[in-house]
């Protein structure tokens, strides 16, 4: 199972300030190889991002600050919108997605 990841942005209308937590999955892709004499070589598989889920919160104003309850599953639009714009694809590409055991805990 791939490791899960989360990316938090915002947006304005009006006065109105959109919260949009998302969780996603990364495979990282893979460079160009040019070959050599033994192999052909093969072309560069880029980075790979999928959307598990993604909320809306139209209530809170701050990621530190806003209450899971006031989180709302987001419209599909808005899955294709994020997968799309290249701003968000590449701050979410730019982020350490390091996986770190340690800090994985046990739901008892």
């Amino acid at each position: 199972m791939p490791t899960t990841h989360f990316y938090e942005t915002s947006f304005q209308i009006g006065d109105k300030i959109v919260l949009i937590f998302a969780e996603y999955t990364f495979s990282a892709g893979s460079p160009a190889h040019y070959g050599s004499l033994s192999y052909e070589g093969h072309p560069a598989e880029p980075a790979e991002i999928e959307f598990v889920k993604v909320e809306l919160n139209t209530t809170d104003i701050d990621h530190k600050t806003a209450k899971a309850e006031n989180y709302f599953p987001a419209p599909d639009w808005l899955y294709t919108i994020l997968h799309s714009d290249d701003a968000i694809y590449q701050d979410i590409c730019s982020q350490d997605h390091t996986y770190y055991p340690e800090y994985e805990y046990d739901d008892d």
